[in-house]
């Protein structure tokens, strides 16, 4: 786990050092696009299901607490390289059925925390 734990730290330090410290700050304020920005890069990134927390840990003061749940949820759920493990066995329309529903069941979970908060 420790090296996926030292790539989850590199790219964390990666992201806040590369992408504009105002964008970061502008996305995690809003209740709705917090939560949509990291849902995405919780698609994309998905480096392990353990790493993931403390990946996201960098993100805390930046982001409203709903969108780091929708990210610790969304992510180990659906990801790039679960969706082309389960390519193997489903077929798109199932995997396109199940990518939305986790989709909009996390953003609800995040959506509901963000208001609640």
């Amino acid at each position: 786990m420790m090296p996926a734990l030292f790539v989850g730290a590199g790219l964390a330090g990666l992201i806040q050092v590369a992408v504009s410290r105002d964008l970061l700050v502008a996305l995690g304020g809003n209740p709705v696009w917090s939560v949509l920005a990291l849902m995405i890069l919780a698609f994309v990134v998905a480096i392990c299901s353990n790493v993931d927390a403390f990946f996201i840990l960098s993100f805390g003061s930046t982001f409203m607490p709903g969108a780091i749940v929708a990210f610790l949820v969304f992510g180990p759920m659906i990801d790039i390289k679960m969706l082309a493990l389960l390519r193997t066995t489903f077929t798109t329309k199932t995997l396109v059925q199940l990518t939305v529903i986790v989709g909009l069941c996390s953003a609800v979970l995040g959506l509901a925390i963000n208001y609640a908060v």
